[in-house]
C-alpha cells in the first residue's frame, strides 16, 4: 500500500483529529514495508493502530476507512460499503486485535 505517514496525518486532520501518539502507526508503518506480507495483512497492521490504539483525537474510523477504500483503488478491487463499515465499526468497539481475525474481515469486505 502506497501511503506515508504524513499523508495519514493530513487525512486525520482534515476529519478534524490530531496525533496523540504515533508509536503504534510507526510500527504499522513497519509492518507496510515487509515484502513477506500480504497487502490485505499490511492493511490490517494499519487499521489495528487506527481502530484500536486510538492514535488520533478524533476520526479515527473516519480515517480507517478512508485508508481502506484508497486500498480499494489502488489495487482495483470491489468494496461491499455496508460490510465494510460494520467491520471497521465493529473492530474499533471490540478492540479486536488480533490481526488473522481483522484480516479475515477486511478480506470478506474487499474482494
Amino acid at each position: 500500500m502506497k501511503i506515508s505517514k504524513q499523508e495519514l496525518l493530513r487525512i486525520n486532520y482534515g476529519f478534524g483529529g490530531n496525533l496523540r501518539n504515533g508509536s503504534s502507526l510507526d510500527y504499522a508503518f513497519d509492518k507496510l514495508g515487509d515484502r513477506k506480507l500480504g497487502p490485505y495483512k499490511k492493511l490490517a497492521y494499519l487499521l489495528r493502530a487506527i481502530l484500536v490504539d486510538h492514535p488520533f483525537s478524533d476520526g479515527n474510523k473516519r480515517t480507517a476507512s478512508y485508508v481502506a477504500l484508497a486500498f480499494t483503488h489502488e489495487k482495483k478491487k470491489q468494496v461491499d460499503m455496508d460490510l465494510l463499515i460494520h467491520h471497521i465499526v465493529s473492530i474499533a468497539k471490540q478492540n479486536i486485535q488480533d490481526i488473522r481475525n481483522i484480516e479475515y474481515r477486511i478480506k470478506n469486505a474487499i474482494k
